[in-house]
């Protein structure tokens, strides 16, 4: 039988002019500038920076709004020995900043408390706790880290209680700014700062700049920030262009090499020990067992992690987090095989955004079950957990889709929500969910056609051979991927199927490919169906299309092909 692709398999438009001028200037192999190309890189600078990020590039913290006004208010309150509360959502990224805060805060000779909400029953944003907890402890300056932004209710309640209050956030906006002593966000409709885009811990690392610039410390102290700002920024999906692009290349450097007994814990337990960290590992073994603890546990036992300056502290925790996140996975898909079941009968993949509610689904995990139906069925997905008077619900979004647009749009049906373009948090009221979904959907019919076909993004038509040391060697450079900077994505046609190919797992399927002189490992996700369709020793057979992982191990390299999708020759 004929093996079909899964998607629509989109070839690049090429610009040969132009590329045959960046490769006869900056003298990169035609592929590779093929590649810098699509990633804007025209000019020979361009591919410069893009190839070689320095972290002398980023940013200075000067043009954040209200980061001076910040900067004063905290330093006079630790001159003055006034308690601080550092305020953090439970995420990687909020638990990243938070603890980079309170570590530079501490340094600095602050007397620093610290809070973070319980997701299920307090919820994302500056809560009524959190000021509680401020006002039991006679604290008047609460810094907020990755929230902050739309709690103006809580804020103006501080604000009357005499609290002051620093917002430092990255999220959207709402046209209504929190009444803060400072409102650090550099996705402020009046901010000067070159870049929008920084995560929640950007924004804290670019306020510990601030401090420590202005307390006179040596830049070292920033730079052993690194690790911290790095985990924090690859784990929260932003774009990985511009400063966050050179935070994560060095941030995944400064993870590899930190002494901080947390980090060096985590890895241990991991099974990371002596690898060089990739993007990879950040998103799909560190900080799924960091979030684990705000997902079914409470968010602080990560936080006390990154913190405990002793290792065995830090071994015991790291292996209470293995045990969480074992917990959440079965958590996870048991609720995921009941979301696909509802998917699948009530046939709401044939709508343009998935939304589905029920009593009893953990709010810690709907944002999981959220991507993962978003990679089952290419629609952006919002999974709702139900309670009595109100449902708390997370979203996922795929390309092109911008979610926090598409809820800004409907949000005369939420009661409260936030977040960013690819993935974003709400609130709603049961009695709203149907007049909801209608509306959602309604508006993502306003959308071309195109963005809700599954499609694979072909960066470029190669022959195996030129997978060879020198371009592997470039390759390496244009990491760390993710959002705005994708792993590139080939189409090799008319390859051999070699060696023995087989099942591994319940759904994938292993083999080897040939064309020519090259030969390379090969995995298929989830296609395990296809074993008996492939025939081996059939020159131009396959067509394949993939990504190339290469992996560093205690100084060997491997080199594995990643199948997206897979069609026989016509």
């Amino acid at each position: 039988m004929a093996i079909v692709p899964n998607h629509r398999w989109r070839l690049p438009l090429s610009s040969p002019v132009e590329i045959q001028n960046l490769i006869r200037e900056t003298r990169v192999a035609p592929l590779i500038a093929l590649l810098l190309y699509q990633r804007g890189c025209r000019t020979p600078e361009a591919v410069k920076e893009f190839l070689n990020p320095s972290p002398a590039w980023l940013n200075k913290p000067d043009t954040l709004p209200d980061i001076g006004i910040a900067t004063e208010r905290i330093i006079t309150a630790i001159d003055r020995k006034e308690p601080l509360l550092v305020y953090g959502d439970y995420d990687v990224d909020g638990v990243c900043g938070t603890a980079l805060l309170v570590s530079v805060l501490k340094s600095l000779g602050g007397k620093v408390y610290y809070y973070l909400p319980h997701r299920e029953s307090e919820g994302y944003g500056l809560s009524s706790g959190g000021l509680e907890f401020a006002l039991l402890n006679n604290i008047r300056l609460i810094i907020t880290n990755d929230c902050g932004s739309n709690d103006i209710a809580v804020i103006k309640r501080a604000q009357s209680e005499g609290v002051d209050v620093i917002v430092t956030d990255h999220h959207e906006t709402g046209p209504e700014y929190p009444p803060a002593v400072a409102f650090v966000n550099p996705k402020r409709m009046d901010s000067g700062y070159p870049f929008p885009e920084l995560a929640g811990v950007g924004v804290a690392f670019k306020l510990a700049w601030s401090l420590l610039a202005a307390s006179g410390r040596k830049k070292e102290e920033l730079v052993s920030l690194l690790d911290l700002v790095g985990l924090g920024t690859l784990a929260d999906v932003v774009p990985l262009i511009g400063e966050n692009r050179i935070i994560a290349r060095f941030g995944l450097v400064a993870l590899s090499r930190s002494k901080r007994p947390g980090i060096r814990a985590l890895i241990e337990t991991s099974g990371l020990r002596g690898k060089n960290l990739s993007t990879r590992d950040v998103n799909f073994i560190l900080a799924p067992r960091l979030n684990a603890a705000g997902r079914v546990g409470h968010a602080r036992m990560a936080l006390k992690l990154l913190l405990t300056e002793s290792f065995e502290e830090a071994i015991g925790l790291a292996e209470r987090l293995e045990e969480l996140n074992r917990f959440r996975q079965k958590m996870e898909e048991a609720i995921l095989a009941e979301a696909i079941g509802e998917v699948e009968k009530r046939r709401l993949d044939e709508e343009r955004v998935i939304v589905l509610a029920r009593r009893g689904w953990s709010v810690g995990v709907v944002g999981i079950v959220a991507a993962r139906l978003v990679e089952r069925f290419w629609r952006p997905a919002i999974v709702i957990s139900l309670e009595e008077e109100i449902g708390k619900g997370s979203g996922r979004s795929i390309n092109n889709f911008n979610l926090y647009q598409a809820l800004r749009a409907t949000q005369g049906y939420l009661v409260t929500f936030g977040g960013h373009r690819y993935a974003a948090g709400l609130k709603i009221r049961p009695e709203m969910l149907e007049p909801f979904t209608r509306a959602i959907n309604e508006f993502a019919r306003g959308l071309p056609d195109e963005i809700f076909e599954p499609t694979l993004h072909i960066e470029a038509v190669i022959d195996l051979e030129e997978i060879d040391e020198n371009f592997l060697r470039f390759f390496a450079q244009f990491e760390p991927f993710g959002p705005d900077n994708p792993e590139p994505v080939f189409v090799s046609k008319g390859v051999e199927v070699v060696g023995y190919p087989r099942r591994v797992g319940r759904e994938h399927l292993k083999f080897k490919v040939r064309a020519n002189s090259a030969v390379f490992p090969a995995i298929a996700w989830k296609r395990s169906s296809d074993l008996l369709n492939l025939q081996v020793g059939k020159p131009g057979h396959l067509d394949i299309c993939y990504t190339v992982k290469t992996d560093y191990f205690k100084g060997r390299k491997s080199v594995q092909l990643n199948i997206l999708d897979l069609a026989t020759q016509q």
